[in-house]
C-alpha cells in the first residue's frame, strides 16, 4: 500500500491531549502518525514500529543529528518564519501573486512559464534556473490535479505554500527527538506548540494546510511517480477529515 502496510487510521492516546493549542499543534503534524501507526496526541509512540535506538538512527540516517544541539538547530530551522526561497517557493509565490492581482480570473497554469521569465528576466537568472523553475510549476500542476481528484484538494482551488511540510515535520520531529532520549518531554512540547502555532499562522484551515503538507512532501520526495510519498498523505488525509473523532472536526483551526 505504501511505506506502511496498513491502512492509515485515527489513533490517540486516552491520557493524551484532546484539547487546547498543544493538542491543536499536534494536530498539525498528524499525517505522519496516522500512516505510520501512532497516536497524533502524545509525544511518545509517534509510530507503531520504532523504539528508542531506531529513532536515534533515523535521526542520525535522515536529520544527521546526533544530539540535543542539532535536533534543536533542525527544529529551529523548519520553524523559521522566512526560510531561504527555493524554486518551488518561488513558483508558487508568483502565483499567488497573480491570483491577488486578479481574484475574479481564474489562474490559467498556460501563462505560469511567463511569469516564470519575467521573474528570471528581472533578476539576470540563467537559462537553467527558468528551466527549473517551469519544471517545479508542471509538477505543482499535476499533483494538484491528482489532489483534487483524491479529495485533498478543492476543485479550482491551488496550494499557496508547501510551509505546512516544513511546521508537520517539525511537530514529529520534536517527537522523535524526546522518544530518541535527546531531549525532555517538555522540550519536545515546546518545540511542539511553536510549530503548531507558526502553521496556524500560514494557513487558513485544516484543510489548507493539508493540501500544503501533501504537495510538499511529494514535491520533496515522490518526483513524480504518486508513490507512497503522496499516497500515505492522501490516505492519512481522509482518515484525518473522515473519522468523527478526528482534531480536525473537532477543534477550530484558529484558537
Amino acid at each position: 500500500m505504501g511505506l506502511f502496510t496498513k491502512r492509515p487510521r485515527l489513533l490517540s492516546d486516552p491520557q493524551g491531549v484532546f484539547q487546547g493549542p498543544l493538542a491543536h499543534a499536534f494536530a498539525t503534524g498528524a499525517h505522519m502518525p496516522v500512516a505510520g501507526g501512532g497516536v497524533w496526541n502524545a509525544v511518545h509512540s509517534s509510530c507503531s514500529c520504532c523504539d528508542a535506538e531506531d529513532e536515534r538512527e533515523k535521526l542520525r540516517v535522515s536529520w544527521d543529528i546526533t544530539d540535543t544541539a542539532g535536533w534543536e538547530q533542525a527544529l529551529l530551522a523548519l520553524t523559521e518564519e522566512v526560510r531561504p526561497p527555493t524554486a518551488l517557493s518561488t513558483v508558487l509565490e508568483l502565483r499567488v501573486q497573480a491570483i491577488t492581482a486578479r481574484p475574479d480570473v481564474p489562474f490559467d497554469a498556460g501563462g505560469w512559464p511567463d511569469l516564470i521569465g519575467y521573474w528570471c528576466q528581472s533578476r539576470g537568472a540563467a537559462r537553467e534556473v527558468y528551466d527549473e523553475m517551469v519544471t517545479e510549476a508542471a509538477r505543482v500542476w499535476e499533483y494538484e490535479e491528482r489532489m483534487t481528484s483524491d479529495g485533498v484538494l478543492p476543485r479550482g482551488a491551488v496550494v499557496r505554500t508547501v510551509r505546512a511540510y516544513d511546521f508537520g515535520r517539525a511537530v514529529n520531529l520534536a517527537r522523535w527527538g524526546a522518544n530518541g532520549g535527546y531531549a525532555s518531554e517538555d522540550m519536545a512540547r515546546h518545540h511542539i506548540i511553536r510549530a503548531g502555532a507558526m502553521s496556524m499562522r500560514f494557513h487558513g484551515s485544516w484543510e489548507e494546510m493539508s493540501a500544503g503538507f501533501t504537495l510538499g512532501r511529494a514535491m520533496g520526495f515522490d518526483d513524480g511517480a504518486f508513490g507512497p510519498y503522496y499516497t500515505d498523505s492522501v490516505e492519512a488525509h481522509k482518515a484525518l477529515v473522515g473519522d468523527p473523532r478526528s482534531p480536525w472536526r473537532n477543534l477550530p483551526w484558529r484558537m
